[in-house]
């Protein structure tokens, strides 16, 4: 298991055995609900607090739930029916991705205790929510190319977008790559939870980041270095 906040890409493995890093963690990094109980660990938090990352869990019943920025969550468990003050009805269950848009109000009917991968940045608001069901085998996956920058092999990207503001920003969805070594600059901060596949992440600095099923990572803007894909990665991902 690994938790690391102090990397140059803070990275959790595996999201789903995120409760065994409580003991050690700093109470600014978890996330509590009404009645005071752990609902989840925050990965990465800007200093500002307009970006956040982590894992989040819904306990059984209904409560309010609302979205002041962009929110997008990844489901890894339980059942819920998440219904907006506009009359919007959103059944979740294992795999379905939700980018809920700014400004989005309701409640949250749990069935049975919900978890979740997550991101918050500014975005903005939507007449519907984007939704995605089985985030793991979703397609048609649509052909976005070669990766531009190949140090060895020709790495192929495809994948599906849910949701992107007219300036480009606040973008979600599914994202795959083949295998290949390939040279990566992130020009904006970027959530991924990989869900398949196996890479490494080499730093600049010569950090090396090993991402397998079920990693989550956080790549700040300005992140450098290498990518080697060894079994084709597919992630969901946000970026800012």
């Amino acid at each position: 298991m690994t938790l690391d906040r102090t990397s140059s890409a803070p990275h959790l493995h595996p999201a789903a055995q995120w409760e065994q890093h409580l003991a050690d963690q700093d109470e600014g990094f978890l996330l509590r609900d009404a009645q005071a109980q752990i609902a989840g660990l925050v990965l990465h938090r800007s200093p500002d607090g307009a970006v956040e990352a982590g894992i989040r869990r819904w306990p059984a019943g209904t409560a309010p739930f609302a979205a002041p920025a962009d929110t997008l969550c990844h489901f890894t468990r339980g059942r819920a029916v998440f219904r907006s003050q506009s009359g919007e009805t959103l059944e979740i269950a294992p795999g379905t991705v939700v980018h809920f848009k700014e400004g989005w109000r309701g409640e949250a009917a749990v069935a049975e205790s919900l978890e979740a991968s997550y991101m918050v940045c500014a975005g903005g608001p939507a007449e519907h929510t984007p939704l995605l069901r089985d985030a793991r085998t979703a397609s048609p996956l649509k052909d976005w190319g070669p990766i531009p920058t190949m140090l060895e092999g020709t790495s192929r990207t495809a994948g599906i977008l849910l949701s992107r503001e007219t300036n480009g920003r606040a973008e979600s969805g599914i994202w795959t790559c083949t295998p290949g070594v390939w040279r990566c600059e992130v020009t904006h901060d970027e959530f991924c939870h990989f869900l398949e596949g196996s890479c490494t992440y080499t730093h600049d600095g010569g950090e090396r980041i090993e991402i397998l099923p079920d990693t989550l990572a956080f790549f700040p803007q300005g992140w450098a270095g290498r990518c080697e894909v060894r079994r084709t990665v597919r992630k969901v991902y946000m970026i800012r």
